[in-house]
């Protein structure tokens, strides 16, 4: 029989402590990811498990005028009975999209984020309203882009050793937001994937537009988001055309399948603010 030694940190500094010191165990709150593979009688843990769902420090959510900010350990469930007005329509259906009610009652934010297999369901809406992460370690924290999680390649890129403490989620005026779940909706899978759109405008002008699409590798192309910018709207058709080529070019490495739903999106997207 396997044999799994659990440990229940008391407080953060404990928990990093024994990250420290464990620098192999796997860090568990609500196990979907840990679990989501064994379908037998019994569960098995990693031989050495660091149990952190109730430590306060994670638990806890705030709110300002600017932003959201929520404990990794808060589950999606919590998330999704703060008030409509605290909560971004992007991240309000990202987390609305994630499988089951019981299971949205043991997932959590750190745990969508810090997989390294694939990107979950709530990196490209964070990526999208440019979200930031806390990260924790021995030598202290810092806080980074949600967009940093991915590499240049796109692949997940959760740094090791690291613990997601928090998210903290600019609270903007949106003119136009759009979220899709692509693919088998349930389970994680090659040709699953989400795509998140978020634009405003001012006086007939495209002032912020950002568009987020991630499954097993994820695409923000800020390069082509930022000659979009400045222009007056609506766009005319061969704008539209020559912005969803560069798109498309980026989105070739997918399966195919994911790919051409990639394109009729980014082909919606751009419709969408030039109405």
């Amino acid at each position: 029989m396997l044999i799994s030694e659990v440990h229940s940190p008391q407080s953060l500094p404990e928990l990093l402590e024994l990250m420290r010191r464990l620098p192999a165990a796997a860090l568990y709150s609500g196990g979907t990811e840990l679990l989501r593979e064994q379908a037998g009688r019994y569960i098995f843990l990693p031989p050495e498990t660091i149990s952190i769902g109730a430590l306060p420090e994670l638990r806890q959510v705030s709110l300002t005028e600017r932003y959201l900010e929520i404990g990794a350990a808060v589950t999606l469930a919590e998330i999704l009975e703060l008030k409509e007005s605290a909560l971004p329509e992007l991240l309000a259906g990202a987390l609305r999209g994630v499988a089951t009610p019981a299971l949205r009652n043991l997932a959590t934010p750190g745990g969508n984020l810090a997989t390294r297999s694939r990107f979950m369901d709530l990196w490209a809406p964070l990526a999208c309203l440019d979200a930031l992460a806390e990260l924790k370690d021995a030598a202290g924290s810092r806080w980074i882009n949600v967009n940093r999680l991915a590499d240049d390649e796109g692949r997940p890129a959760f740094p090791s050793g690291a613990l997601l403490s928090r998210v903290r989620v600019p609270l903007e005026r949106w003119d136009a937001v759009a979220l899709r779940k692509v693919g088998l909706r349930d389970y994680p899978a090659p040709e699953t994937a989400v795509f998140a759109l978020a634009a405003r405008a001012e006086k007939g002008i495209l002032s912020d537009f950002r568009l987020a699409f991630a499954g097993e590798t994820a695409l923000r192309l800020r390069e082509v988001e930022g000659r979009i910018l400045g222009r007056r709207l609506p766009l005319g058709a061969k704008e539209r055309a020559s912005f969803a080529a560069e798109y498309r070019e980026a989105a070739a490495g997918l399966p195919s399948g994911l790919r051409q739903q990639f394109g009729t999106l980014v082909d919606g997207a751009l419709d969408l603010i030039s109405r």
